[in-house]
């Protein structure tokens, strides 16, 4: 089983991380900071006591920075800024004077938890550089406009850059990180770099006309294309046509392979048709004809056709189930396909497949970056649903926090593995954390639904409506097929803007009993149409299959939905059908 709970031997006892934090303290780096000190004095001290769980926002400003009790990490960004600086210098201060420290300490981004490491026959930390801080930084609050009209090229990339610009990454890949709960034997060492059995989409010939090759705008698209599904961690994007190999993946692993064509046709104004055809046998997995070309409407073309092939739910991975090409092997892309199975029916057997599945195949390839992703989400759903997690486990929102920071380290570009992150954060309670992690995942890729839909639902939870909403719909004109919780989230803006109608569609959508907010939309939804007995009947399957509902209803809110309007309404509407059964 992969480990993600012991300890690693000959890792620093307390009094050697005391010393290399004094002797820190003492340095350039920090004498004139001492804000900065009682910062990572208390989540040091904290973090040598065992208790992570008190490491949050909230308490490191009432407790180490001074701040009140009516405190609001959500207004008040102290933190962040302060962690910000204090990463900057650690940086500094292990560049200079504390390289040959005995004992290191890091802090590594997305956790306010430090990490503490022997210095000694060890490779100095992997610093990855530096981010730039754009001079125009656009706000949050245009992405969802941003992704409607921004191409693949710089403008992507400055933006970003923006999300974290400044910060300093710290990882050694060389080194266990015990305090994440990360301790795969496998890494030591170094890591393997076995490609990933992941399907290739190899970007061919786009034409202009019939018999020639395209000029500027097609090639302009060509690369727009390229580049906005090389953001996708689900496929590979190699530029050309389809070899008979491809360099890091042998035959065994039968990896699929796709031409992506185009061609534009003069003589019809500028229509295009985008074809993405099976290399193996000639199949045709995705045809599209789009109207007109401009430059206006080659953004459109580089969004729709993006999200439809590359995203968890899109033409690739259909076409990948559809053929049974895994079926039988445990491959990492199949790893994959039952942990994204998983959110589309919430079935218990089906959870348990995906996390035995994934774990296993990190054991064989602990450099899955993406499988780690996949694996903190999953085992972030063990906490909602109060699982009770199995003998020896940590619990489970150190398992999953281990996870996304693993898959973040293992592949800093990766906008899955922050997207995993924000959403562990988010359930931890670290909301600021889980802002940044989300925009990150945003901003690496701005195309992926997914993505979209899950930062725009963390918005909406904090009392963000409008922003949320905004990225919530926007990603649900790319998805054919969503999974359920999507649906829920669609439910969700539409109640709490009174849209009855757009309120009842998307609850109607949501089938699967597995699902308790599924049952807690249908519910609500009966209630306010008049229908009692469905609406009771909602509620009854919601309590036999998650008892803690009828133990405190609010609670069960409280743990998805910070902002106490949400959880106000919600509690009010059951209220009204009548006291949660057995409550």
């Amino acid at each position: 089983m992969l480990v993600l709970n012991a300890q690693v031997g000959g890792c620093p006892d307390a009094e050697e991380v005391r010393a290399a934090l004094d002797h820190m303290a003492a340095s350039e780096a920090f004498r004139s900071s001492p804000q900065l000190i009682s910062f990572l004095r208390y989540v040091v001290e904290a973090t040598l006591r065992g208790e992570h769980d008190r490491i949050k926002g909230y308490t490191i400003a009432v407790e180490a920075l001074g701040r009140t009790e009516d405190f609001n990490p959500q207004n008040d960004p102290i933190v962040r800024v302060e962690a910000t600086r204090l990463r900057r210098a650690i940086n500094r201060y292990y560049k200079n004077g504390g390289r040959n420290d005995p004992v290191q300490i890091d802090l590594p981004l997305g956790s306010y938890v430090p990490m503490f490491r022997r210095n000694a026959n060890q490779p100095s930390p992997i610093v990855l550089p530096r981010l730039e801080q754009p001079r125009d930084r656009r706000p949050l609050d245009r992405l969802a406009a941003s992704w409607r009209s921004l191409a693949a090229g710089g403008t992507l990339v400055a933006l970003g850059a923006g999300a974290y610009g400044g910060l300093d990454y710290w990882f050694d890949f060389n080194s266990p990180n015990p305090i994440a709960l990360i301790a795969a034997p496998q890494l030591q060492g170094t890591i393997a770099s076995r490609t990933p059995a992941a399907p290739i989409i190899f970007i061919g010939a786009f034409q202009w006309g019939k018999n020639s090759t395209g000029g500027p705008q097609t090639a302009r698209l060509r690369e727009k294309l390229r580049d906005a599904l090389a953001r996708f961690d689900e496929v590979q994007v190699v530029s050309g046509a389809p070899a008979g190999h491809v360099r890091g993946v042998s035959d065994a692993e039968s990896v699929s392979r796709y031409e992506l064509t185009a061609t534009v046709e003069p003589e019809d104004t500028g229509v295009v048709r985008i074809r993405l055809t099976a290399a193996e046998d000639g199949q045709v997995a995705y045809a599209h004809t789009f109207s007109r070309m401009s430059h206006v409407d080659e953004d459109a073309i580089v969004r729709n056709v993006s999200a439809a092939l590359a995203q968890p739910y899109g033409i690739v991975q259909a076409h990948e189930r559809a053929k049974g090409s895994h079926a039988g092997r445990e491959t990492q892309y199949r790893c994959l396909i039952e942990a994204y199975d998983y959110w589309r029916s919430y079935d218990p057997q089906q959870h348990r497949r995906a996390r035995d599945c994934l774990e296993r195949t990190l054991e064989a390839n602990p450099a899955f970056a993406l499988g780690y992703a996949a694996l903190a989400q999953i085992i972030l759903e063990e906490h909602r649903n109060g699982a009770t997690s199995r003998a020896g486990d940590a619990p489970a929102l150190q398992r999953a926090l281990a996870a996304a920071r693993r898959a973040i380290e293992l592949k800093p570009g990766s906008a899955r593995a922050h997207q995993a992150l924000a959403e562990v954060q988010f359930a931890r309670g670290d909301y600021p954390l889980a802002i940044e992690a989300g925009e990150r995942a945003v901003a690496l890729n701005p195309y992926d639904p997914n993505i979209l839909a899950s930062y725009g639902g963390i918005l909406v939870s904090l009392g963000d409506r409008e922003r949320g909403a905004r990225l919530i719909k926007d990603s649900a004109s790319a998805l054919v097929v969503r999974p359920v919780w999507h649906d829920f989230l669609l439910f969700l803006t539409a109640y709490l803007a009174d849209d009855l109608e757009g309120a009842t569609r998307y609850a109607s959508l949501i089938v699967p009993d597995a699902y308790p907010l599924g049952l807690v939309a249908r519910a609500l939804v009966a209630a306010q149409r008049g229908d009692p007995d469905a609406a009771r009947r909602a509620l009854d399957r919601l309590v036999a299959m998650r008892p803690a509902w009828r133990k405190d209803c609010r609670a069960e809110l409280a743990k998805l939905f910070p902002a106490t309007a949400i959880v106000d309404r919600i509690e009010r509407d059951v209220a009204q059908i009548g006291a949660i059964p057995g409550g």
